[in-house]
């Protein structure tokens, strides 16, 4: 017989309620400190909204190409592969000069984190009976706004601690550790 782990369905809709709650403290590390790299970098409100609009270009597009991402791979797979871009992205950031790399990392940023709802749907439909999946996506969803509350005093301690710099590569190793945990499940 086939090995199984009690509770698995339940262990991934965790998993994928902590990398939603990872994506949304990523998403939110500018914004939190934009008035700290604004003034330190000398950046302007028409400059700082040009980085975050890479963010949201970018983020845009590759939605339905992670659909077929997703459709094509899997979730294992794919969920690896955006969690890996997003984190990227985000660790970068802490090597940004300037408008150029805030708006290239914004855009790594972007194509990452726009697989994880095509990959929490896909996740949900597999893994539950049509009778749980809207429990489980409601699960899901939760880390969207746990993420938008646990940001501001994360990032900002973070700020005051260690800089802005430090900021963005604390919270973006958040996902290379969620990723250990879904590579081992």
């Amino acid at each position: 017989p086939a090995f199984t782990i009690p509770g698995l369905r339940w262990i991934i809709v965790t998993l994928l309620f902590l990398a939603t709650i990872i994506c949304y403290i990523d998403r939110l590390t500018i914004s939190i400190l934009a008035p700290v790299i604004k003034s330190d970098l000398s950046l302007n409100n028409f400059q700082y909204a040009g980085i975050s609009t890479w963010f949201l270009i970018s983020y845009s597009i590759m939605q339905a190409f992670f659909g077929r991402i997703y459709d094509r791979f899997g979730t294992r797979r794919s969920f690896t592969a955006a969690i890996s871009v997003w984190s990227v992205g985000a660790v970068l950031h802490a090597l940004a000069k300037g408008v150029l790399g805030f708006s290239v990392f914004r855009f790594i940023l972007g194509i990452g984190e726009a697989g994880n709802w095509p990959g929490v749907a896909k996740a949900v439909a597999n893994w539950f009976p049509v009778r749980q999946r809207a429990l489980a996506m409601s699960v899901v969803n939760c880390g969207a706004a746990l993420g938008s509350v646990i940001a501001p005093p994360l990032i900002i301690w973070l700020n005051f601690a260690f800089g802005w710099k430090a900021a963005f590569l604390a919270t973006g190793s958040l996902g290379f550790l969620w990723l250990v945990a879904w590579l081992v499940v």
